[in-house]
């Protein structure tokens, strides 16, 4: 059936599902990321009998129950937006993935109907001792039915990058970045929810009136900060693999993120992550500060460290190609910068952020071990800066993986690809304008 053209730029389509498919993956990331800290939080109370974990659990479940709701939403006007703007394409990537998009859509149902199970049975858990077993199943059911859900989507999105034949059913499933995306996208989610929660953590430890709820959720977003912190050391040795097999698979979309006109969004990822490190590094430093022994080694490791992984992020954020960047050949006319080489010198300074970071996060973590814990002694002080930093460090989350998730989709969509070699922008231009693209003129399509 033939439609009726919009008579549109399709610029306005690209900004429509830029948009709608980033806000849906911020928000299907972190119901991701909260399922799996909220099961394993309350599994933890439940072993060591420690109510501050329970308690914990019960407000990411809050979390997961209001994302949940915003999510199915999101999804609903992503699937019309795609619709609106892109029919031909989505027609013909729903026929390619049918069974995932399927998949997708049922497991992020029982992922719903398990995260309500779990948060309003909270109450009934807790009146039998037996209970509590039937209780901690719907959550694990909640993080498996959200893992699962983001699996088949995670097929979706790697096939578009470096798809297979469509007639070998296999090989489209698992194509050749599969792995690697899910696995980069479930230690991205920890990160961003990690630090998700510890921001809201710090906003309400903030709002406190008592002692008892300032010590309490100080404690709170440092467990979650804690999450964040480590999976952050883990990504770059996932993204290196990622970005590796995108190489031997697809050339030409590695060569446009890496040395092309849209390195400069690894540049920016680049600046995001080595921030992160060091407002981690920070919050560390100012955390243990006031409990450090005159002998301990934290008290000069510490400034050390700090010192270390700023210098390192300095030049791990340095640009190669400086006339990729927009607008910046109106302050100089050098095409390169020596300083911004990956190797050696990012690779030098990648290592030292993840040495480094590592070390400051060993120390944090056998800090939770000590007699008299530092956010007991500082829940009796007004620290601002402590709170005001794990702010700083959500939003700096939610901005690298926006910017991630931007940086793969443009690999395809700055080579004029909606499915990388098979499916291309001119291949919607009658939905635009009412005319077909010279490549169709024959009855060819766009596939290589």
């Amino acid at each position: 059936m033939d439609l009726e053209p919009l008579h549109l730029p399709m610029l306005y389509g690209r900004l429509a599902i830029a948009a709608a498919a980033l806000t849906h993956a911020l928000c299907a990331t972190f119901i991701v990321g909260s399922s799996m800290i909220g099961a394993a939080t309350e599994t933890i109370g439940y072993l060591t009998r420690n109510p501050r974990f329970e308690r914990l659990a019960r407000l990411i479940a809050f979390t997961l129950i209001f994302t949940t709701a915003g999510v199915s939403f999101l999804g609903v006007t992503l699937v019309f937006v795609l619709n609106i703007f892109w029919p031909q394409f989505w027609s013909t990537l729903f026929h390619i993935m049918f069974w995932p998009l399927l998949l997708e859509a049922s497991f992020f149902l029982a992922e719903a109907v398990f995260a309500y199970l779990w948060y309003y049975s909270w109450d009934w858990s807790n009146e039998r001792p037996g209970r509590k077993r039937w209780h901690l199943l719907y959550g694990w059911s909640a993080a498996a039915s959200s893992l699962i859900a983001m699996l088949m989507i995670d097929i979706v999105a790697s096939y578009m990058l470096t798809p297979r034949p469509p007639d070998d059913t296999w090989a489209t499933l698992l194509n050749p970045t599969m792995i690697y995306l899910d696995t980069h996208r479930i230690v991205g989610n920890l990160t961003w929810t990690g630090f998700g929660l510890a921001a809201l953590c710090a906003v309400v430890h903030i709002r406190s009136r008592t002692e008892e709820d300032r010590t309490f959720y100080r404690w709170a977003g440092a467990v979650c900060f804690t999450i964040g912190f480590g999976a952050l050391l883990i990504m770059p040795a996932i993204g290196y693999q990622y970005l590796l097999k995108v190489r031997h698979t697809e050339p030409q979309a590695f060569y446009t993120l890496m040395l092309g006109a849209r390195s400069w969004l690894f540049d920016l990822v680049a600046l995001i992550y080595s921030l992160l490190i060091v407002l981690g590094s920070v919050y560390i430093w100012r955390s243990l500060r006031p409990t450090m022994g005159a002998e301990g080694t934290a008290r000069l490791v510490l400034p050390a460290s700090l010192v270390v992984v700023t210098v390192a992020g300095m030049i791990f954020s340095l640009p190669y190609h400086l006339q990729h960047i927009p607008g910046f050949h109106v302050l100089t006319d050098q095409v390169i910068n020596p300083l911004g080489k990956m190797q050696p010198y990012k690779y030098f300074a990648i290592a030292c952020l993840v040495f480094f970071g590592l070390l400051n996060w060993g120390y944090f973590s056998r800090s939770f071990a000590d007699r008299l814990p530092w956010w007991q002694h500082a829940a009796k002080q007004r620290d601002r800066w402590s709170p005001t930093l794990l702010i700083a460090l959500s939003f700096s989350a939610m901005l690298m993986m926006l910017t991630m998730g931007w940086s793969r989709e443009t690999a395809r969509a700055y080579n004029g690809y909606l499915i990388y070699g098979q499916i291309t922008l001119e291949d919607e231009r009658s939905t635009y304008d009412g005319t077909s693209p010279s490549s169709l003129g024959n009855g060819q399509t766009g596939r290589r």
